[in-house]
């Protein structure tokens, strides 16, 4: 039996807006992972759900909340670590963001995928591109997140320039 001592508090709407600043200074949230966080560290109260939702109404018209923002720096962040859209896509429908969001975000970018999967190749393998190889590529670029498309094209690319520096 739970004492009234240690039962969890509800915590006041200052407590809980000074815990979401707290989380929101370190990084960008998405408003599905926020709740989530928010939930999850004040979870078995009742009453929490209706202050959480008012926060996070709060916090989207203050501008200090955005999916818009969330999800352009995240894809940001990806593309730096040479992730392809297929994995990008996919986590951020794990963080909650609206497949129309992802999408707009994604298609920015759509003309350079090729090309940063063949940056990517260009530092992980030097020599001849021999059947394979290009399997072994292929793979790896797929797992990545690549297209088949965007795959091919990348390989085809360091193999010409292979081809082209004997």
């Amino acid at each position: 039996m739970v004492s009234p001592a240690e039962s969890p508090q509800t915590p006041s709407p200052n407590e809980l807006r000074a815990f979401a600043y707290r989380l929101l200074g370190r990084r960008e949230y998405s408003v599905f992972e926020l709740r989530q966080r928010l939930l999850q560290k004040w979870s078995g109260i009742g009453e929490i759900d209706v202050l959480v939702e008012e926060l996070l109404e709060a916090l989207v018209d203050e501008n200090l909340l955005s999916d818009e923002r969330f999800a352009e720096s995240f894809v940001r962040l990806r593309v730096a670590r040479h992730q392809g859209p297929l994995k990008i896509r996919a986590a951020l429908r794990q963080k909650g963001i609206d497949d129309r969001l992802v999408s707009v975000e994604l298609d920015a970018r759509s003309g350079s995928w090729s090309e940063l999967a063949a940056e990517w190749l260009s530092r992980q393998h030097a020599g001849p591109v021999d059947f394979d190889t290009r399997k072994k590529l292929y793979r790896r670029l797929v797992n990545r997140g690549f297209s088949h498309d965007q795959a091919m094209a990348a390989i085809d690319r360091i193999s010409r320039q292979g081809a082209s520096d004997d």
